[in-house]
C-alpha cells in the first residue's frame, strides 16, 4: 500500500529524477501519484521538503491540480507527492498525437497556464521549473492544468544522489543545464519553456506569426525575454487575430411569426463579435442571452436539432441593462465561425451546404455552463461566509470602540508601595474617569481561576502624546478597591498610611517604585486588547481574500456538510502513550475512532471531548501518530486559554517530544518556562558553548600533552587572556631559565613572529594551533551574541515540529518573520471560542483537528454592557427586514465554529470521548442523562476508580453529591445592573469551608466555589474576607478559587460547591441554560456541595422552555438522602 493508503492502478513510469502512476484509495477515487528520487528517509532533505510541500500546498490556482499529501513510502523507498488526479485529461503529448486540436484552444490553454504561473509567482513566489507537454494536462473541455509545479526545482535543491538528471532539456532554458549562460529570474526559465511548448505545437506548420513569437520567448539572455503580461498580450492578439484557423459554420433559426431583422449580419459582424451569456439553470437545451453590435436577443442552443434557436430580440436600448450585464458576464466564441440559416427547403436558388458538416457549439456552451453553475453554487456559499463575517467585523469594529471609551483610566494622589510585589494606590474622585463600578468590572476581570492579564501604565501627565514620551509600565494584579475611612483602620492591613478609596495591586513586576510618579494617572495600558483585536480582524480578511495557507480547509469549515464519509478500517499498530507500569494505554473505540479520524480524516476532524473524558491524553496520541508518520510535519497545539495549552504541552513533556511555547506577558506554568522561545535559544546557546568547549579541550589537551616542561609553561601563557605586551614580559622570564630556548627573545617583536619561530625551532604547530584558537574564541563570542532578532531563530522554529500557542498570540506581530505554516492545527476548548478567535490558528494550516464540547458554554461574543447593548439595537434593525432572526438569544448566543460544524458534518469526521474519569460513578451518570443524552449524545460511562480517588471523607452523608437546600422563604435580589445574589447562601459559603478544614485530608484537595452571577461574586468574596486572616488550619484560602462559571470552563478541582443564588424570582434566569449549568455540575474530581432553594428549583419556570430544564430533571434525580437542610446535617 503506497503510503499505507493508495493502490496502483498504473504501471510506473520513469522519469529522470521521478517516476509517476495512478493510484486509487479504498473508496475508489483516482489520485495521482510522484516519487522524488535521491531523497532519503528522515534526512534533513526530507524535512526540508516537507517544508516546502507545505507551502507548495499554499497555492491554489483552478489549473493546478492540488497537492493532497506527500510523505516517505516504504513501497518505492522514495518520498511520494499525492496530487489530485484530472479526470477524462491527458497529457498534452498524448492528446495532440491523437487527435487535432483547434490552434485557439491551444494558445488559450496557454494563456490560463500563463495566468497561473503570473498569479503564483506574485503571491507564492514560486515558479515551475520544468514545464513540457508531459506536464500538461488537458481534459475533454479544453481546460490545460500545470502539473509537477515546483517540484523539479525541489529536487535538483535536495536530491542526495546528484547524477540524477532533472529537467527536460528539450524544454528548458539554458541556464537551466549550462552553467556559461547568465542566471535570470526563474519566472523567465518558465517563459522560455512556454516558447518551446508554442513551438513544439507548431512544429509542422509554417506560420510568421507564430515562428516571431517563439523567437522573442526563446531569447538566450533571460533579460530580453518578455515577462507574464507580454506574453499575455502578444498570445491574446494573435487568438483574437483570428488568423490561424478556417471559419466553421454554425446553423441558426428564428422562431416562427418573430419579425425579421438581419440577424446573419448582426451575429458575423467582424467589428463587434456577439457575445453569450449562458443561463446556469440548465433544462433541455441551453438558455442563452446574446448580445451583438444593435441587438439582444433571448435564444437556445437547441440539442436535439443541434442549432442556435433565437426567440426573442429586442434594441439595445430599451433592454439596456440586460445588454450591459450580458456583455459584463459573456464570453466570445474561441474559434471563427459563420452563421447560416439552417435550410428548410431546397429549390435552386437556395443550395443545401451538406458540402460541409456543421458546427456544434454545444461543447463551448457545456463548458461555460459547468463553470457557470460553479460559480453560481460558490457565489451563494460566499455570499453566506461574507455575511457572517460581516458581522463579526463590525462587532470587532464596535468593541475597539467601547475599549477606547471604557479602559481603566484613573486619576490617583497618592501611593504606597507595601513590598517588592504589592502597591496601593489612592485614587481620586474624577468625572471624566472610570467610576467605581468600571474599577470593580475590571477587578473581577483579574482574579482566578481564569484571570486575565493586564499591563498598567502611570504617568504624571494625562497628556497623551506626553505619555509616550515618558511611560512608565508595570504588571500587576488589581485584587481589592475599598474605601479606608482614616489612617488608624490603614494601619490594620498594613504599614500603610493611605486612607480614602484605596486600589490595590499585588503580584506587580517591571515596576521601579522610585520611578512613581508621587500624584498622578494610572491607565490601562489597551495595546494588548488592540492588537488582539485587530488580529482577528486580520483572520477575517485572509478568509475574504483567500490568503490562507488551505482554502480547501476553509471551504469545509464553513460547509462541513460537503465532507463525504466512508468506512475506514484502520488499526492503530502501535500506542505510543503507556500507563504509570509502563503498559501501553488501552483506549476504547471511540478514543481509537478520534484518533484515526484525525490521522486519515483529512482536512477537517471534530473530537467531542465531554468533562474528564481524557481529551489531552487522546489529543498527545494523535501527536505521536502524526510525528511517526511524518517527523517532518508541524503541528499548532491552541486554544483559546493558557491552561488548556499548557496542560496538552505538558503532557507532551512528559513524553519527550520537543517543543515551543510561545506566550505573552504571562509567563507559562514553570514546567513550560524552559521551552519558551527566548528560553529555548539560551539553552541551544549554552548546549552550542558547551560542546565547543569540550571539543577545544580535547583538543588543548591533545596539543599539551606533546610539550615538555618549559614549552608547556610558555604555552600557557600564549594561552591566557593577556594582551601581547604582557605576555611577551611573561615569555622572556620564563625563556631566561631555559639553556634549549632562550635564543627566542629575539623573537618577541610580535606574536606572530614569536609563533613562527616556535614552529621552526620545535617541529610543532604552534601557530596553527593558536589560529584555531582564535577561531574557538570569535564562535564562543558570536554564539554568545545570538538574540531573538537573530536569523538562529527562524532555524530553531523549523527544526522543532510542536508549537504550542494561544489563539490570538500565534498571530503576534513578533512571530511575522517566521510565517508559520501548520500540517496540523489543533485546537482543544474549540466550543468556546468565537469564530474570529479560531479562524486566526485555523488560516495557518492544513488540517484541523477540533476539540470541545459544545453542551458546555458557547463562546460569549461580548462582555460589555455597551457592546451588548448595542447588539441589540442592531438586533432590532435587521428583525424588522430578516424573518429568520427570532430573538436576541438566538442572535446573540451564536454557536461556535465547533458547534456548527459538529452539528452538520458527516458522522464518520466526529467521534466522542464517552469514558469519565474525572468524577464520581453519581456525578457521571447524572450530568451524562441530562446534559447529553437527551440531546442524542452517546452515553458517558464512569471508569472505575480506586476507593482513594473519592473525597473518603467522614461525612454524615454517604454521596460525592449534596444539596445544601435553603428553604423556601428566602427570597434573592436583583443590584442594578441586573444580576441575582442572595445574603442567605453567601453566608452559608465560608461556615462550609471552615467545616471542610477539621479534615486532615483536606489540605491536599483543591477547592472552588462557583456561581453564575457577578453580583454574588462580589457577596461570596465579602463573606469569605474574613478567612484570609489564617482562620483556616488546612485550607489555603488563597489557593481557593471563588469565580462566576464562564471562568471555570475547562478547570477542575477536587472539591465544588455551587450557588445557584437565584429564589423565588420570576424565572430560572440564565439557570434554564443547560451549556451553563453543565460546566458548573462537572467541574469536581470528588465532592460537589449544591447551595439553593429545591422547592422553587423544581417548579419556576423558563421563558425559553415550556417544559423542565435540564437543571430541574437532574435536581428532582438526586436522591432525597442526599440532601440536607442545614450544614449540620452534612459534617
Amino acid at each position: 500500500m503506497i503510503l499505507n493508503k493508495y493502490q496502483l492502478l498504473s504501471e510506473i513510469n520513469e522519469r529522470g529524477y521521478s517516476s509517476i502512476a495512478i493510484v486509487q484509495n479504498e473508496r475508489g477515487e483516482d489520485y495521482f501519484a510522484k516519487w522524488l528520487r535521491g531523497i532519503h528517509k528522515d534526512s534533513t532533505p526530507s524535512r526540508i521538503l516537507s517544508d516546502k510541500l507545505r507551502n507548495l500546498q499554499k497555492a491554489k490556482h483552478k489549473v493546478l491540480p492540488q497537492v493532497i499529501e506527500y510523505g516517505w513510502d516504504e513501497t518505492q523507498k522514495a518520498y511520494c507527492i499525492i496530487f489530485e488526479y484530472k479526470q477524462e485529461a491527458n497529457t498534452l503529448k498524448w492528446d495532440i498525437e491523437e487527435e487535432y486540436y483547434y490552434p485557439n484552444f491551444f494558445l488559450r490553454g496557454i494563456l490560463q497556464i500563463i495566468d497561473c504561473l503570473q498569479q503564483l509567482n506574485l503571491k507564492n513566489r514560486i515558479s515551475h521549473g520544468d514545464i513540457t507537454p508531459e506536464n500538461i494536462l488537458v481534459d475533454e473541455d479544453y481546460n490545460f492544468y500545470l502539473i509537477d509545479f515546483g517540484i523539479t526545482d525541489i529536487a535538483t535543491t535536495l536530491s542526495q544522489a546528484k547524477e540524477i538528471e532533472v529537467f527536460a532539456r528539450e524544454f528548458a532554458a539554458p541556464e537551466k543545464w549550462n552553467k556559461e549562460v547568465e542566471k535570470g529570474f526563474p519566472y523567465q526559465s518558465d517563459v522560455y519553456s512556454i516558447g518551446k511548448v508554442i513551438e513544439w505545437y507548431f512544429k509542422y506548420e509554417n506560420i510568421g506569426l507564430i515562428d516571431d513569437l517563439v523567437k522573442d520567448i526563446c531569447k538566450n539572455k533571460p533579460s530580453d525575454r518578455p515577462n507574464y503580461h507580454e506574453l499575455h498580450t502578444k498570445i491574446s492578439k494573435i487568438i483574437e487575430s483570428n488568423s490561424l484557423e478556417d471559419e466553421e459554420l454554425v446553423p441558426i433559426s428564428v422562431r416562427n411569426n418573430l419579425a425579421k431583422i438581419d440577424f446573419l449580419g448582426e451575429l458575423n459582424n467582424e467589428e463587434v463579435k456577439p457575445v453569450f451569456d449562458i443561463s446556469p439553470k440548465g433544462g433541455n437545451n441551453i438558455l442563452l442571452n446574446v448580445a451583438t453590435k444593435n441587438y439582444y436577443f433571448q435564444a437556445l442552443w437547441r440539442l436535439e436539432e443541434e442549432d442556435l434557436h433565437i426567440t426573442d430580440y429586442v434594441w439595445k436600448g430599451d433592454q439596456e441593462e440586460n445588454y450591459k450585464k450580458t456583455i459584463q458576464r459573456g464570453i466570445k466564441l474561441e474559434v471563427p465561425v459563420l452563421f447560416k440559416y439552417k435550410p428548410i427547403y431546397c429549390d435552386k436558388y437556395e443550395p443545401i451546404y451538406y458540402e460541409k458538416n456543421y458546427f456544434s457549439l454545444k461543447p463551448f456552451f457545456d463548458k461555460i455552463l459547468k463553470q457557470k453553475q460553479a460559480e453560481n453554487s460558490y457565489r451563494n456559499i460566499k455570499k453566506n461566509i461574507y455575511k457572517e463575517l460581516d458581522f463579526y467585523k463590525e462587532l470587532i469594529e464596535k468593541e475597539l470602540e467601547i475599549i477606547h471609551k471604557n479602559s481603566l483610566r484613573l486619576q490617583y494622589t497618592d501611593y504606597k508601595k507595601i513590598n517588592d510585589y504589592e502597591i496601593w494606590f489612592k485614587i481620586a474622585k474624577n468625572e471624566k474617569y472610570s467610576d467605581d463600578s468600571q474599577v470593580y468590572t475590571h477587578i473581577d476581570k483579574s482574579m482566578p481561576p481564569k484571570p486575565e492579564e493586564f499591563e498598567y501604565i502611570l504617568s504624571s501627565t494625562a497628556d497623551k502624546k506626553q505619555i509616550k514620551k515618558d511611560t512608565l509600565k508595570f504588571l500587576g494584579t488589581a485584587y481589592d478597591f475599598e474605601k479606608i475611612e482614616n489612617q488608624k483602620e490603614a494601619k490594620k492591613d498594613s504599614d500603610s498610611n493611605l486612607s480614602g478609596k484605596i486600589l490595590k495591586f499585588k503580584d506587580c513586576e517591571f515596576i521601579d517604585s522610585n520611578k512613581i510618579p508621587k500624584n498622578g494617572y494610572l491607565f490601562e495600558n489597551i495595546s494588548r486588547q488592540e492588537e488582539e483585536k485587530k488580529r482577528q480582524q486580520e483572520a477575517l480578511n485572509k478568509i475574504r481574500n483567500n490568503d490562507v495557507q488551505s482554502t480547501e480547509l476553509i471551504h469545509y469549515l464553513f460547509n462541513s456538510d460537503k465532507l463525504e464519509g466512508e468506512y475506514i478500517d484502520i488499526q492503530l499498530e502501535k500506542v505510543y502513550q503507556t500507563d504509570k507500569n509502563g503498559k501501553s494505554y488501552q483506549y476504547s473505540y471511540n478514543q481509537r475512532k478520534a484518533i484515526v479520524n484525525a490521522i486519515h480524516r483529512k482536512p477537517l476532524t471534530v473530537i467531542q471531548g465531554p468533562p474528564g473524558t481524557g481529551k489531552t491524553t487522546v489529543i498527545t496520541e494523535i501527536v505521536f501518530q502524526i510525528l511517526n508518520r511524518d517527523r517532518g510535519a508541524k503541528i499548532l497545539i491552541t486554544s483559546q486559554t493558557n491552561d488548556a495549552v499548557d496542560n496538552v504541552l505538558d503532557n507532551l513533556l512528559e513524553k519527550n517530544i520537543p517543543l515551543i511555547r510561545l506566550s505573552g506577558v504571562r509567563k507559562p506554568k514553570l514546567s513550560l518556562q524552559k521551552h519558551t522561545l527566548e528560553r529555548k535559544i539560551e539553552g541551544w546557546k549554552e548546549e552550542v558553548k558547551k560542546r565547543t568547549e569540550e571539543n577545544w579541550k580535547s583538543i588543548k589537551n591533545a596539543f599539551a600533552q606533546k610539550l615538555n616542561k618549559d614549552l608547556r609553561q610558555i604555552f600557557e601563557t600564549l594561552s591566557s587572556n593577556k594582551n601581547w605586551k604582557e605576555k611577551s614580559k611573561d615569555i622572556e622570564k620564563q625563556l631566561k631559565f631555559s639553556k634549549k630556548y632562550n635564543l627566542l627573545i629575539t623573537e618577541l617583536t610580535s606574536e606572530k613572529d614569536f609563533l613562527q619561530a616556535l614552529d621552526a625551532l620545535t617541529g610543532l604547530a604552534f601557530s596553527d594551533y593558536f589560529e584555531k584558537q582564535n577561531i574557538y574564541k570569535d564562535w564562543r563570542n558570536v554564539v554568545s551574541g545570538l538574540d531573538e532578532k537573530s536569523q538562529i531563530n527562524q532555524k530553531l522554529i523549523d527544526t522543532i515540529r510542536v508549537i504550542g500557542a494561544t489563539t490570538s498570540h500565534i498571530a503576534a506581530k513578533k512571530y511575522a518573520k517566521y510565517n508559520f505554516e501548520f500540517d496540523y492545527v489543533i485546537m482543544d476548548e474549540s466550543g468556546k471560542a468565537t469564530l474570529p478567535e479560531s479562524l486566526i490558528p485555523l488560516v495557518l494550516g492544513n488540517n484541523a483537528v477540533l476539540v470541545g464540547d459544545h453542551r458546555q458554554l458557547r463562546p460569549m461574543l461580548t462582555s460589555n454592557k455597551e457592546v451588548e447593548k448595542w447588539l441589540r439595537e442592531k438586533h432590532k434593525n435587521e428583525a424588522k427586514i430578516l424573518d429568520e432572526i427570532k430573538n436576541f438569544e438566538d442572535y446573540f448566543n451564536r454557536p461556535s465554529l465547533f458547534e456548527n460544524i459538529i452539528k452538520k458534518i458527516d458522522e464518520d469526521y466526529k467521534s466522542q470521548l464517552e469514558e469519565c474519569r474525572r468524577m464520581p460513578k453519581d456525578a457521571v451518570h447524572l450530568t451524562s442523562k441530562y446534559f447529553y443524552e437527551v440531546f442524542g449524545d452517546e452515553a458517558i460511562k464512569p471508569v472505575e476508580r480506586p476507593k482513594e480517588q473519592e473525597h473518603n471523607l467522614d461525612l454524615k452523608v454517604d454521596s460525592s453529591i449534596i444539596f445544601l437546600d435553603i428553604g423556601n422563604a428566602v427570597r434573592s435580589e436583583v443590584d442594578g445592573n441586573g444580576s441575582s445574589k442572595n445574603r442567605v447562601s453567601a453566608k452559608l459559603i465560608p461556615q462550609l469551608l471552615q467545616k471542610l478544614d477539621n479534615f486532615d485530608r483536606v489540605k491536599n484537595y483543591s477547592i472552588g466555589v462557583i456561581t453564575g452571577y457577578k453580583a454574588q461574586l462580589r457577596e461570596i468574596n465579602k463573606n469569605l474576607k474574613p478567612l484570609y486572616s489564617n482562620k483556616l488550619k488546612r485550607i489555603k484560602m488563597k489557593d481557593v478559587a471563588v469565580s462566576v462559571v464562564d471562568k471555570f470552563q475547562g478547570l477542575e478541582k477536587d472539591i465544588i460547591i455551587f450557588d445557584l443564588v437565584r429564589s423565588n424570582q420570576n424565572t430560572l434566569g440564565f439557570l434554564a441554560n443547560a451549556n451553563r449549568i453543565n460546566v458548573a455540575l462537572s467541574r469536581h474530581k470528588k465532592l460537589l456541595i449544591i447551595i439553593g432553594n429545591y422547592e422553587w428549583l423544581l417548579q419556576a419556570k423558563s421563558h425559553n422552555s415550556s417544559g423542565k430544564v435540564a437543571l430541574q430533571n437532574y435536581l428532582k434525580a438526586i436522591k432525597e438522602e442526599w440532601r440536607v437542610n442545614n450544614i449540620e446535617q452534612i459534617f
